[in-house]
């Protein structure tokens, strides 16, 4: 049987209790029962080999038998600020990003997003299960800002970089050169972004960077860039 991977809190040093939609899906969906194991982690960097040692109504309470660090989290902070797109689109965006290593997403409205209502608790769901799927021990913030001007007061990493279609030059590789430390990326939507707001961008700093020479979807513009940045910071086999 294959061991399953559940988020929830300690107990204390040798209990993990799982609580909420991990309880339902342990315990409705999976039909765990005294004595499997499972994998449990707690957002410590840590996961933990464990045995479900009691179910009730609500909880279940694993042993810890084993630890170790996690591999599967991100090595250094990877933000990502999207406009928001359509939700199908949202959905892609939020599963890859999980597994190219993002520690955050944030998203934004700006000249051409999606009219589309933000979703968060779905969104966190799928989060979720790609944080499992892909070995994470932590799970991910998703947040909305309210305009393009917002978003930027937010981009507060050392390396701040928008992939802009109409970006005169540079790409990711040159953005990245000689810097380390934490990376904020910022995506369009299925429009792009406006001449405007790519001004707006570069006078506050941010480098733009070319993907190409094709115009891309928004949800391959973030596939691409992720794995970009992950590469040229040797994360990607280097």
């Amino acid at each position: 049987m294959e061991i399953k991977r559940f988020y929830g809190r300690a107990l204390s040093p040798d209990k993990i209790v799982i609580e909420g939609d991990q309880f339902y899906h342990l315990h409705k969906v999976l039909r765990y029962k005294v004595g499997y194991e499972a994998i449990a982690c707690t957002g410590d960097g840590c996961e933990y080999a464990c045995i479900l040692d009691e179910i009730s109504d609500n909880t279940a309470v694993m042993r810890v038998t084993g630890k170790r660090q996690c591999e599967g989290d991100p090595a250094f902070p990877l933000r990502l600020f999207q406009s928001q797109p359509k939700s199908a689109k949202a959905d892609i965006i939020v599963q890859k990003a999980v597994e190219l290593g993002v520690s955050e997403i944030i998203f934004f409205s700006s000249a051409y997003s999606s009219s589309e209502k933000f979703n968060q608790s779905r969104l966190e769901r799928i989060a979720m299960e790609a944080c499992k799927q892909c070995g994470r021990s932590k799970l991910i913030d998703i947040s909305y800002a309210d305009g393009f001007e917002n978003m930027l007061n937010m981009c507060t990493a050392n390396t701040v970089i928008m992939p802009y279609e109409r970006a005169a030059g540079g790409n990711m590789r040159a953005a990245l050169d000689g810097t380390d430390g934490s990376v904020d990326i910022i995506i369009g939507s299925e429009g792009g972004f406006s001449e405007a707001e790519a001004g707006l961008a570069e006078s506050a700093g941010i480098k733009l960077v070319s993907l190409g020479k094709r115009v891309l979807r928004c949800e391959t513009a973030v596939i691409a860039s992720l794995a970009l940045v992950q590469y040229e910071r040797g994360q990607l086999g280097r």
